[in-house]
């Protein structure tokens, strides 16, 4: 078992309880709330995107929990989304707060949303701090004391100073593994074709990839990948659902 498989293990085992807990069927809202319109692609898009997020285990968990969440495989949602949350995936953290928000997947968990709210909304991304803030708003004392608990122990798992330095491993050993040119020669193509059907030769060929994006040179180093992550999530026009009022049971009475 390789180092990531055994990490992926760990992380399915940290909510197998919750898993098993039997979570009641979510209404339609609370569905709508949860899942995402990116999460549903059509094969190609999901084709190409895989390739894309191939070296990359947030990416590619998160695309996975993605495409999992538009299918109602909440059990694989959370699981997978909770592996790329491993890696520093600051929207995985923030899906799982969702989860747990509105009761979908898992039995509904006001603190506990909260918690991931609040580690999704570490770096300060506008979007992600304004839902934090909604969901503090709705917890009573003993919710929002639980939640502080809760969220120190998920900071020590998935926070940016354990978490970036697993992704930043992963992005280190995916530059060992590029082969090009041994005289230094490049012209800045990274093409691949496919055999058409029944092919005998690599010149009968059906269409191709451009991989130039893939090994972008702002993807093959740690400080500017997540220098691209915050430019794009600071903006504020990502996507977060939204965080619908707690049911009168779980707001303070007082």
């Amino acid at each position: 078992m390789t180092a990531e498989n055994a990490m992926e293990l760990v992380a399915s085992i940290l909510f197998a309880t919750a898993l098993a807990a039997g979570p009641t069927t979510p209404s339609p809202e609370a569905l709508d709330a949860v899942v995402a319109p990116s999460d549903r692609m059509n094969a190609s898009d999901l084709d190409e995107r895989t390739r894309l997020a191939a070296n990359f285990p947030n990416e590619r968990n998160r695309l996975f929990a993605s495409e999992a969440a538009a299918q109602g495989r909440w059990d694989d949602a959370l699981r997978l989304f909770t592996t790329a949350a491993r890696y520093a995936d600051k929207y995985s953290q923030h899906r799982i707060s969702l989860m747990y928000w509105h009761g979908v997947g898992v039995e509904r968990d006001p603190a506990l949303a909260y918690a991931w709210a609040d580690l999704a909304a570490e770096r300060m991304y506008p979007s992600f701090v304004v839902l934090r803030e909604k969901m503090w708003l709705e917890l009573d004392a003993a919710q929002r004391e639980r939640a502080l608990h809760e969220g120190a122990a998920l900071y020590a798992r998935f926070g940016d100073q354990v978490a970036k330095p697993r992704l930043a491993a992963e992005i280190t050993r995916q530059n060992t593994q590029i082969t090009g040119s041994r005289v230094g020669y490049t012209d800045g193509r990274l093409y691949v074709h496919a055999p058409a059907p029944g092919a005998n030769t690599i010149e009968d060929t059906q269409g191709g990839f451009d991989l130039r994006a893939m090994y972008a040179p702002w993807r093959l180093d740690p400080e500017r990948y997540w220098a691209v992550e915050d430019a794009i999530w600071k903006d504020g026009s990502v996507e977060v659902g939204p965080a619908r009022k707690a049911h009168a049971r779980d707001r303070d009475d007082d």
